[in-house]
């Protein structure tokens, strides 16, 4: 009998799974973020940081940023500007020139670390009443 039953328990597989934590939600107090650097008075991308929503998406270093949204930025505070005007978690398409071609990549946005905004990192405590 027992043969019999562990024969037909062999049969089944049982899916036992270890619960998976839901992803954080965004700050709804955040701001965009997409990880990347460029060099100097340029849009040429000179750093990607890794495990960023640029990485992810497949942006490279030596990628020249055309298109941000509907943004065509002249420099690269309008990008960081236009970026972090979104919350995180809100998707943004980039256009870049890549060699002699361009692609276009769509980036699910992360939170902007607080050490990037020293106003938010620093904020101003109100002087005490008297």
């Amino acid at each position: 009998m027992l043969a019999l039953i562990a024969i037909l328990l062999g049969g089944l597989t049982f899916h036992t799974r270890a619960p998976v934590p839901r992803d954080t939600p965004p700050d709804p107090t955040g701001r965009g973020y997409m990880g990347i650097t460029v060099g100097s008075g340029s849009l040429t991308i000179s750093e990607v940081m890794p495990k960023t929503p640029a990485e992810k998406a497949g942006l490279k270093t030596g990628d020249a940023i055309v298109r941000v949204g509907t943004l065509e930025p002249t420099n690269f505070d309008q990008v960081v500007e236009h970026v972090t005007s979104f919350r995180p978690g809100a998707t943004v398409e980039i256009e870049v020139q890549r060699g002699s071609e361009r692609k276009t990549f769509k980036l699910k946005l992360a939170s902007r670390p607080v050490e990037l905004d020293p106003q938010r990192r620093y904020p101003i405590e109100p002087f005490p009443e008297p």
